[in-house]
């Protein structure tokens, strides 16, 4: 499906046609294919996934700027219920400067909101800053490259409310939510020791890792989600390769109102054969208790270096035998 969203004058004086496109979608498909090809080669996986429509309830939407009838300029969205995603920002070579990709970007936050959306999330280089604040943008903390758009302040109290929970499988349409819990300040400071995140951080290239290795059966992941679909949690199990010996290793993650559905999230889990480990920081009850629930014990505790910062951590593991 696509629409003509209308037209606008760039800083040159030309004028740009604006199309928003929802895949699948025979007119634009081969256009946005060739004018994104310069993605490696796991976000091109994920293209043509889109532009065959086959992300499931992922609503994925590229507004597109056109000089002359040929395409300029893309921006695309990856929307679930009141959340969504913000990426793919380019613009050619030879037209940038020109306030094509920003006035794409204004259209894309105008027309998410006016949908009902509450907070788009995106992850910025340094020299972008100070023009996505100025479109309403704010880091998550810190100066962070990573920066949400929200509509409400209260939105996020509102979201993350104890419900009756249930766990089922990742699936495309999670992609916002997942993110939209990392981003969060609240909750465990390890959050990620596969994808190494500590404290708020976005989760968007991690989870895209994640699904491109359940395709090769090396990942498990689920959400705990609520009959809202509100994500409150989110796990992986990893196959990981080692000199001495292959481990699987567990992350999991739930905001600080559902620490009390974790086993919900672990018992979800097919615990495969072999040696499963999982990081945990050293004063982290809860999550040590969660995982003594699920029969692992405690092998080690040392210092671990993540990104730059040592953090005292106790390895848990549970081993599984082959008879």
């Amino acid at each position: 499906m696509w629409k003509r969203l209308g037209e606008t004058v760039l800083t040159t004086g030309d004028m740009m046609e604006i199309f928003m496109v929802r895949p699948p979608d025979e007119r634009f498909e081969r256009g946005i294919r060739s004018f994104l090809s310069l993605y490696k080669r796991i976000w091109a996986w994920h293209l043509d996934l889109s532009l065959r429509g086959e992300l499931d309830e992922l609503d994925t939407r590229y507004y597109l700027g056109f000089l002359d009838c040929k395409l300029i300029s893309n921006v695309s969205t990856g929307e679930y219920g009141p959340l969504g995603i913000i990426g793919h920002l380019f613009t050619a070579e030879n037209h940038r400067n020109k306030g094509a990709c920003t006035t794409l970007m204004k259209t894309a936050i105008s027309d998410f909101h006016d949908r009902g959306g509450k907070t788009l999330i995106g992850g910025f280089k340094p020299a972008s800053h100070a023009l996505v604040e100025k479109l309403g943008f704010q880091s998550i903390m810190n100066h962070s490259e990573v920066m949400r758009h929200d509509s409400s302040l209260d939105f996020e109290e509102q979201y993350f409310q104890t419900r009756k929970t249930f766990c089922r499988d990742s699936m495309w349409k999670d992609w916002p939510g997942i993110s939209f819990l990392f981003t969060g300040k609240l909750g465990w400071n390890l959050r990620s020791a596969e994808h190494k995140i500590l404290g708020p951080y976005d989760y968007e290239d991690h989870f895209l890792e994640d699904m491109w290795q359940r395709t090769r059966d090396s990942c498990a992941s689920k959400v705990l989600t609520t009959e809202k679909e509100h994500i409150l949690g989110y796990a992986t199990l990893t196959f990981t390769h080692r000199s001495k010996s292959d481990v699987w290793l567990l992350d999991f993650f739930v905001h600080p109102v559902a620490t009390s559905h974790v086993d919900t999230l672990l018992s979800a889990f097919d615990w495969p054969r072999g040696k499963i480990e999982c990081y945990v920081e050293a004063d982290c009850a809860e999550k040590r208790r969660a995982l003594w629930a699920q029969n692992f014990e405690e092998k080690a505790v040392f210092r671990k270096q993540v990104k730059g910062k040592a953090i005292k951590v106790i390895l848990m593991q549970l081993e599984r035998g082959f008879s």
